[in-house]
């Protein structure tokens, strides 16, 4: 990589960071604005669809064609939290000793970036050669569901092709082919209220909700005694909680056994709890909201109904459920990123999985094999001191740019 294009990289993440795109409340009409005006300044005609007020969405293509290949990255970032707790201003993008910081730096503006300055270099040899079409979508609203993003837009038929590539946080030399579902629930206990000083007048909804959650418990556990990960998803888990080990759980002195099994299994996290009116009342309500991720191979829908089915003194509300997704190591795109990472870098990759979701499930679930890779690390993303180091910049943008040329056959 010359010289010229490295800084260009620098140059355009820091520009991307210093427009902030906080979500909530996600509005993002600034910076798909500049990202408008960077790609028309380079002779490509943008098309802006935009499904939620200020949430805008920019799309542009070149060629024509088979194969159809789509390069998605989303703009919108989540808050930055206490601003004094970071070291340089959030929305900086003060470059230092190598690093690029700012909210948003690793998740993933440092990716859109990327995504950008290959599309802008490899466009007019594509377009020339006749070998198919390739999409660059600039997306907004990926940290509050995506509805009205890739979602909105794989729905519409504008997002259709043959692969896809997100430029989500992966480490240059690693790649993710799924994530896992959401299966998200609230249990809802209901008593009779008395006085707190005569308890036994009453049926204490806040107990009730306590023992429903300790055999709601009790119940996932065996749910998970009895899961059966695909048979070429289980190198795969492994990769995925040695990688959480060495981001995150070396340095809180957990195993790699540990993320193994949350990686391969249902976890559980009662995330938010509601009861009570009074202390000298016995209360006569109260509720849970109870997140649950669900690795490929497991229906949310069945955690769902084994809770219901189990569950005797609560009542089970669904709030959100998400299907599992994965890209099978055998598709051509997940070889091209991995031979790309193993050529250029010199590094045998590994796939991985992911706990949390990336609009990726959405190009899945349509049926277009999508591969994440992208500048930053797994223990940045939404951190104080957030940064994309430059190194991981100029490798992926090295990676895709081999990757998109061999899957044009350039």
């Amino acid at each position: 990589m010359c010289a010229e294009v490295r800084d260009s990289l620098v140059e355009l993440t820091s520009k991307l960071i210093q427009l902030p795109s906080v979500n909530p409340p996600g509005f993002t009409v600034n910076i798909i604005g500049f990202i408008k005006d960077w790609l028309t300044s380079r002779g490509f005609s943008v098309e802006i669809r935009e499904y939620v007020k200020d949430k805008p969405n920019a799309i542009v293509r070149i060629g024509k064609g088979k194969p159809v290949l789509i390069l998605n990255g989303h703009v919108d970032v989540v808050p930055p939290g206490d601003e004094t707790r970071w070291s340089y201003p959030p929305f900086s993008g003060k470059v230092v000793e190598g690093k690029i910081f700012g909210r948003g730096s690793s998740d993933m503006k440092g990716g859109v970036a990327v995504l950008m300055m290959v599309f802008s270099k490899l466009a007019e040899k594509i377009e020339k050669s006749g070998a198919g079409t390739l999409i660059l979508a600039a997306t907004s609203d990926e940290e509050t569901g995506g509805h009205p993003g890739v979602e909105a837009l794989v729905k519409d038929g504008i997002l259709r092709g043959d692969a896809a590539i997100i430029a989500e946080p992966s480490g240059s030399f690693r790649y993710y082919v799924g994530e896992k579902g959401l299966c998200q629930v609230k249990l809802v206990a209901r008593g009779r209220p008395a006085h707190g000083s005569l308890p036994i007048l009453g049926d204490n909804a806040i107990m009730r909700l306590v023992n429903s959650l300790i055999k709601a418990r009790e119940l996932v556990d065996d749910f998970n005694s009895r899961i059966k990960i695909p048979s070429e998803l289980v190198g795969v888990i492994r990769n995925s909680a040695e990688a959480y080990y060495e981001a995150v759980g070396k340095s809180l002195g957990l195993r790699i056994e540990d993320f193994e099994r949350v990686v391969g299994t249902v976890s559980f996290n009662p995330g938010v709890i509601r009861g009570g009116s009074k202390i000298n009342m016995v209360p006569d309500h109260a509720e849970l909201e109870l997140d649950m991720r669900v690795p490929p191979g497991v229906n949310p829908n069945d955690v769902v109904n084994t809770l219901r089915s189990g569950l005797k003194d609560v009542d089970l509300e669904v709030l959100d459920v998400s299907q599992p997704n994965y890209t099978p190591p055998s598709e051509r795109i997940v070889s091209l990123v991995h031979e790309g990472i193993s050529r250029v870098l010199g590094r045998e990759p590994k796939p991985i999985i992911v706990t949390g979701a990336t609009d990726g499930r959405y190009l899945r679930y349509s049926g277009i094999p999508t591969v994440v890779y992208g500048p930053g690390e797994l223990g940045l993303a939404h951190a104080y001191d957030e940064y994309v180091t430059i190194e991981d910049l100029v490798n992926t943008y090295n990676v895709l740019s081999y990757v998109i040329t061999k899957f044009f056959n350039l």
